[in-house]
């Protein structure tokens, strides 16, 4: 009899799980469980929120696109986990058994800042994103300050660079930059630090960059409060300072969702609700249980005044999903063969015009492999890799030929394959 192999969400790691599982294993019984109908693809919200791109353009629907590829696909959110039954509960009232169970829901988005949620508005989903293309049509009209921003613990802090240089792009084509004064606020100790440590020069590529956009940026500060007209923060003194806006687009912090709690302390982590794996990410406790992506609990690159996470990028999910799908393959056929992932991160930030990239290998310092970029053909590459996910999606092709390729032309360094045995990954030994 085939095993069940349950996969808790349908975004870019549960997807690339499903796809990487059926590719190696053609028996396999797959379910994906999603209470979103849709994959939709993350990058590409900031410019959903800028309307450069429209819902349908970075989206389809999961239903046929799963069945398409022998794929079972539930429609609710997951509520529990009992990881000693081996079952999920859905919010329907589903109860499934698996054989083995991966964890890639993505986040439960925390807005820590009082009036956070009320007065801002993120890109951290397609939701958010066209909520956020709505307040900025209005503004358009009657524009004023904006704020762009990242509170305490925010670990993503891509998308509000891309936000805040995609604006600058966007308020020129419409001839109203001189109208608008940006200011970036973030918890990052500097600009350009991005949950990593910074990346080679990126502290000066990002302040040079800035200036010459007149971005103003405010570093290493605490924003404690989100109002209609103003965003207050605070230093590591204490002193309190405010910074008036018409328009704000504050990031939260992620925390794993309520469905991964239920499954208890040795399957979240205490501190923030996120699945606890070793290197093969795979749960220590329960070894048919596995996590993926964001959802996943890594700990920060580095302790910051003010608390600031680790980002996952789609390059480390993907690496982490085709880890996942081959560990679960070798368990299944009784072979010893595990994969540990030395995670490299590769983040490009679309700023309208042109772009900027970079790429650190491992993620976690000390780096074999650093590299950096800024042009205008990266601007263009990024809408290409882009379509071309998008095509992988549809077809379930995931053999990572364009990442090769990118990584070769972008960065002039070779793949990273997967190892059976590297030091520096999350969590304890496999």
């Amino acid at each position: 009899m085939s095993k069940h192999i349950v996969i808790l969400g349908g975004g870019m790691g549960g997807i690339a799980t499903a796809y990487d599982l059926r590719k190696l294993d053609k028996s396999l019984k797959i379910t994906v469980v999603s209470g979103r109908p849709y994959f939709g693809f993350t990058p590409a919200y900031p410019h959903l929120a800028l309307g450069w791109r429209k819902f349908d353009d970075i989206t389809m629907p999961l239903a046929p696109l799963l069945s398409k590829h022998g794929i079972d696909f539930i429609n609710e959110n997951g509520e529990s986990i009992d990881p000693d039954a081996n079952k999920v509960k859905t919010t329907g009232g589903k109860e499934i058994s698996y054989d083995y169970l991966v964890i890639a829901t993505g986040p439960k988005l925390v807005f820590g800042a009082e009036g956070q949620e009320q007065h801002s508005t993120s890109v951290c989903t397609a939701e958010h994103a066209m909520e956020l293309n709505r307040k900025l049509e209005e503004f358009y009209k009657d524009p004023g300050h904006v704020v762009v921003g990242a509170i305490p613990g925010v670990s993503c802090f891509g998308p509000a660079y891309e936000f805040a240089f995609m604006l600058h792009h966007e308020l020129k084509k419409r001839g109203i930059r001189h109208k608008v004064p940006i200011t970036y606020i973030t918890s990052e100790p500097y600009v350009g630090h991005m949950g990593l440590g910074g990346v080679g020069p990126s502290r000066r590529l990002m302040e040079d960059t800035m200036s010459e956009r007149s971005i103003k940026y405010i570093a290493n500060v605490k924003i404690t409060k989100v109002e209609p007209d103003k965003v207050i923060y605070e230093d590591l003194e204490g002193k309190t300072y405010e910074v008036p806006c018409k328009l704000s687009m504050i990031m939260p912090r992620f925390m794993g969702p309520d469905v991964v709690a239920s499954a208890g302390d040795k399957v979240a982590n205490p501190a923030n609700k996120m699945v606890i794996v070793n290197r093969c990410f795979q749960n220590p406790t329960y070894k048919n249980i596995f996590g993926i992506g964001v959802v996943t609990a890594i700990p920060p690159v580095e302790q910051t005044p003010i608390p600031t996470g680790a980002p996952k990028t789609g390059m480390m999910i993907e690496q982490m999903a085709l880890a996942v799908a081959h560990n679960i393959v070798n368990d299944i056929r009784n072979s010893t063969e595990r994969y540990a992932p030395e995670l490299s991160a590769i983040c490009v930030a679309d700023m309208g015009g042109d772009a900027m990239g970079f790429f650190a290998s491992p993620v976690l310092p000390p780096r074999s492999v650093v590299k950096y970029k800024k042009a205008v053909w990266m601007h263009w590459f990024k809408s290409a890799f882009e379509k071309y996910f998008m095509w992988k999606v549809k077809t379930g092709d995931v053999a990572p030929f364009f990442e090769e390729g990118m990584l070769k032309l972008m960065f002039s360094v070779h793949p990273i394959h997967l190892c059976k045995d590297c030091a520096g990954s999350p969590g304890s030994p496999c």
